[in-house]
């Protein structure tokens, strides 16, 4: 019961004390490398790299999966199968 209560309550002192300091600009023009990004949350991740101005480089198994990915967008993502 004691190790439950102090883990609660260093959750509780870390999440009070976390300074959040990210800022979304610095990805604008970072080169990302993303994997299996033709579904799932690599799909997803894709989507928000490139809303953000990333330059990205996409890998999946199944390459007409990345073009639908790719054209999605109309980004000249670099592409790899």
């Amino acid at each position: 019961m004691k190790v439950l209560l102090l883990t609660g309550l260093g959750a509780l002192f870390f999440a009070y004390y976390w300074d959040d300091n990210f800022d979304p600009a610095s990805l604008q023009g970072a080169r990302v490398l993303l994997t299996g990004a033709s579904a799932g949350v690599g799909e997803e991740l894709a989507y928000h790299y490139a809303r953000l101005g990333s330059h990205l480089v996409l890998t999946a198994h199944t390459e007409a999966l990345l073009q639908k990915v790719n054209e999605w967008w109309g980004c000249s993502c670099t592409l790899g199968g």
